[in-house]
C-alpha cells in the first residue's frame, strides 16, 4: 500500500505518467482550475493595458478572437498529456534532449515566474485600498509584507497539491466571474453607452492606426502563449483529451479574456469620471462603487491573487520536476517562492508590463511552435516514451552531449525573428512585413517552418529522429 501511495504522489507531485484511475478532473473541474489561474488581477492590467492602445470595440475583437485563436493552435499538443499523463516537458526531452530540456525550463521559469511577482503586488494594492476603505494608510514596507502574504498563502495551498486547488478553485471562480459581472455592470453604469462603445485612447502609440492595433493584437497573444510551459500539468490530471483541449481553450480564452474586457471598461470609466486611467482594479471598483459592493469585490479580487499563486506555484514546481527529477516538489516550491519574494522587494514587475509580456513571448513562441510542429509533423504522436525517461538501454534522445542542437537553434531563430519584427523594450517596429504578422506570429510561424525543413533534410532527419527507423 506504501509504495502504491508513493507512486501515485510521485505522479501527482512528480514525472511519472499520471494512470487512468489517478485521474482527478473532469471537463468542469479542469475549466475551473485554468480559469483561477488565469483570472488574476493581471487581467485587469492587460486589460487597461490595452485600452490605452486602441478602441473598445478593436479590444473586444482582439481579447477574444486573438486569445482563442492562439489557444486553439498551440494548445492543441495538450491530448499527448491526457492521452499519457504526461508533462509536455517529457515530450520536449525528444526535442532538446534531456540537457537541453533543463536549460530551457530555466529560461521559462525566469522570464515568466515574475507574472507571481504581479499577482503578489495587486494582492497588497487590494489590501491597502481595502484598507483605506477604513481610513487606514498602508506604508511601503507593509506593502511589501502583503505582498509576501500572498507569496506565502499560494503557495501553502499548492503544498497541499491538486485536491486544495481544486477545492479552491470550486469556490473562488463562480464568485469571481459573478464579480466580474457586478463590475461590468457598475463601470458601464458610470459611462455613457455611446462612450463607452466608441471609446479611443487619447495618446495611442504610433498615433494609432494598424501599428497600435498590431501591437494589441501582439499583447493578445503574447498573454496567452505565456501558458505554454506550464499548460499540460492540468489536462494531464484530466480523464478525456477533449476536456484537456477545451478546458484550457475555454477556461483561459474566455474566462481570461472576459476579465481582460472588464478591466478594459474600469479603466475607460475611470478615465470618463476621474480623468485618469489607472490598472488598479481595488482603486476602480473603491472609486465606482459603494462601500459595501465595493469592500466585497475588493475581498474577492485580492484573494483570486492567491488562487492564482497557488496553481502557478504547483504547475511550475511539477513542470521544473519534470527536468530536475531529484530535487523534491517541496523544495521546488521554496525556490520559485525565493524568486518572486526577490522580485516583490525590487518592486518594478508592473512597471515595465508591457515589454515584459513582449520579452516573454520572444521565447514563448518559438517554445510553442517547436512542442507544435514536433508533435503533429515530424514525430506524429510517437514517442518513445523509455528514452524519454531514460531507460537503461534507450538513450535516442540524448543527441549530442544530451542536447538537441537543431531545437536549441531553432528557438535562437525563432527569438531572432521576433526581435527583428520588433524591439520589445525601446517599443520600435524593425521590419513591417514581419511586424504585421505580430512578433508571437512571425516567430511561431518562422520557427515551426525551420524546424520542418530541418526534419526533411535527411541527415538532420536522421538526427532528429533516432527513435525510429528513418527512411530518406
Amino acid at each position: 500500500m506504501k509504495r502504491e501511495h508513493d507512486v501515485e504522489q510521485e505522479a501527482l507531485f512528480g514525472t511519472l505518467p499520471v494512470q487512468g484511475k489517478e485521474r482527478l478532473y473532469g471537463f468542469l473541474d479542469a475549466f475551473l482550475v485554468l480559469s483561477g489561474y488565469c483570472i488574476a488581477t493581471w487581467s485587469y492590467t492587460q486589460g487597461a493595458y490595452l485600452a490605452t492602445l486602441v478602441g473598445f470595440r478593436q479590444l473586444l475583437i482582439g481579447a477574444f478572437l486573438g486569445a482563442v485563436f492562439m489557444l486553439l493552435i498551440y494548445q492543441l499538443p495538450v491530448i499527448l498529456s491526457a492521452r499519457w499523463g504526461i508533462d509536455i516537458w517529457v515530450w520536449l526531452r525528444a526535442v532538446f534532449g534531456p540537457r537541453g530540456v533543463k536549460v530551457m525550463t530555466v529560461v521559462i521559469i525566469l522570464i515568466n515566474f515574475p507574472w507571481y511577482a504581479v499577482c503578489a503586488e495587486l494582492f497588497a494594492s487590494s489590501m491597502g485600498n481595502l484598507a483605506g476603505l477604513f481610513g487606514l494608510r498602508i506604508s511601503h514596507g507593509e506593502h511589501i509584507l502583503l505582498a509576501l502574504l500572498c507569496v506565502g498563502l499560494g503557495s501553502l495551498i499548492a503544498l497541499r497539491g491538486p485536491g486544495a486547488i481544486t477545492w479552491t478553485t470550486r469556490l473562488l471562480v463562480p464568485l469571481l466571474l459573478l464579480v466580474g459581472c457586478v463590475v461590468v455592470f457598475v463601470g458601464a453604469s458610470s459611462v455613457p453607452a455611446e462612450v463607452l462603445w466608441s471609446y479611443r485612447p487619447t495618446d495611442p502609440p504610433y498615433g494609432g492606426g494598424v501599428i497600435a492595433y498590431i501591437i494589441s493584437v501582439e499583447a493578445n497573444f503574447a498573454f496567452v502563449i505565456t501558458l505554454v510551459g506550464g499548460m499540460a500539468e492540468v489536462p494531464r490530471l484530466t480523464r478525456t483529451e477533449p476536456a484537456a483541449l477545451w478546458s484550457g481553450v475555454l477556461g483561459q480564452g474566455l474566462s481570461g479574456s472576459f476579465f481582460v474586457v472588464v478591466g478594459a471598461v474600469m479603466a475607460i470609466a475611470m478615465e470618463y469620471v476621474t480623468g485618469q486611467v489607472t490598472e488598479d482594479p481595488t482603486l476602480m471598483l473603491a472609486t465606482l462603487t459603494v462601500p459595501a459592493v465595493a469592500l466585497l469585490s475588493l475581498l474577492l479580487v485580492a484573494f483570486a491573487n492567491v488562487g492564482t499563486q497557488a496553481v502557478g506555484s504547483y504547475i511550475y514546481a511539477v513542470m521544473l520536476r519534470a527536468s530536475f527529477r531529484l530535487a523534491g516538489y517541496r523544495t521546488l516550491l521554496a525556490v520559485l517562492a525565493g524568486y518572486v519574494t526577490l522580485l516583490c522587494l525590487w518592486g518594478k514587475v508592473t512597471e515595465y508590463f508591457g515589454s515584459f509580456l513582449t520579452i516573454g513571448a520572444c521565447v514563448y513562441a518559438p517554445l510553442a511552435a517547436l512542442l507544435f510542429t514536433d508533435f503533429f509533423f515530424v514525430r506524429k504522436q510517437r514517442l518513445d516514451l523509455r528514452s524519454a525517461y531514460g531507460m537503461e538501454g534507450h538513450r535516442a534522445y540524448d543527441y549530442t552531449g544530451g542536447f538537441n542542437w537543431v531545437g536549441l537553434f531553432c528557438v535562437a531563430a525563432g527569438i531572432a525573428i521576433s526581435l527583428v519584427a520588433y524591439d520589445p523594450v525601446n517599443a520600435t517596429v524593425r521590419c513591417l512585413p514581419l511586424f504585421s504578422l505580430t512578433p508571437t506570429g512571425a516567430s511561431f510561424l518562422g520557427t515551426g517552418l525551420l524546424y520542418y525543413l530541418f526534419s526533411r533534410i535527411p541527415a538532420t532527419r536522421r538526427y532528429l529522429l533516432r527513435d525510429r527507423e528513418v527512411r530518406p
